[in-house]
């Protein structure tokens, strides 16, 4: 876990920067209103998500209600986070807030929901189940076919591209989370997902 902190303080927006909170389109004068849980500072945020209290569950909520929201809106989308739980946003979201403590978090998920957009599902995929051991986790088979051509890509993978999370499929996997000083479970948990399919390994 010491290792994941680490590496979600590193991105800072998933390697980028924010926008100035003014840099939104939708009236003619780029204005729009934000509403409800949108209007959090960081600082509160951080707070509350440290305490695990109520409005921290609210916030959350609301995060999935955004990221909905852009599936609808969004040009060429189907899910604009591919992979990417609730639970890793709000992570993502924690760790930039540090640096931005006073910003409104929508300033902050809004700018890590446009990065997780140059990875977004563009057209319906079914959702498989992956478990190893006693975890599971329901993944689309296109991002499983993603996870092959990157494991391929790297070197860790020989085998059909078929977004089936065989035992090849998991074998590298467990060689790619060793190269990048992960827990080697062969298990597509988040921080293995993001340092693998956002470039960031």
């Amino acid at each position: 876990m010491k290792g994941a902190k680490a590496y979600l303080a590193s991105l800072l927006i998933v390697a980028g920067t924010l926008p100035a909170p003014e840099a939104a389109a939708a009236d003619g004068k780029g204005q729009f209103g934000v509403r409800g849980a949108g209007l959090v500072t960081c600082a509160l945020y951080n707070q509350e998500r440290d305490a695990r209290s109520e409005v921290y569950r609210v916030v959350a909520a609301w995060m999935d209600g955004y990221i909905t929201g852009s599936n609808q809106h969004a040009v060429d989308t189907y899910d604009i986070a591919s992979f990417e739980s609730t639970e890793l946003l709000a992570a993502l979201v924690s760790e930039n807030c540090k640096k931005y403590p006073d910003t409104p978090i929508f300033v902050v998920l809004r700018a890590i929901i446009e990065k997780s957009a140059e990875t977004r599902l563009r057209a319906p995929s079914k959702k498989v189940e992956v478990a190893i051991g006693d975890r599971k986790v329901l993944l689309y088979e296109e991002v499983l076919r993603r996870i092959q051509e990157k494991l391929a890509s790297a070197g860790f993978y020989r085998g059909p591209i078929n977004g089936t999370y065989d035992a090849k499929t998991q074998a590298a996997m467990k060689a790619f989370q060793t190269s990048a000083k992960l827990e080697p479970t062969a298990f597509p948990d988040q921080l293995t997902l993001l340092r693998l399919l956002s470039g960031g390994s």
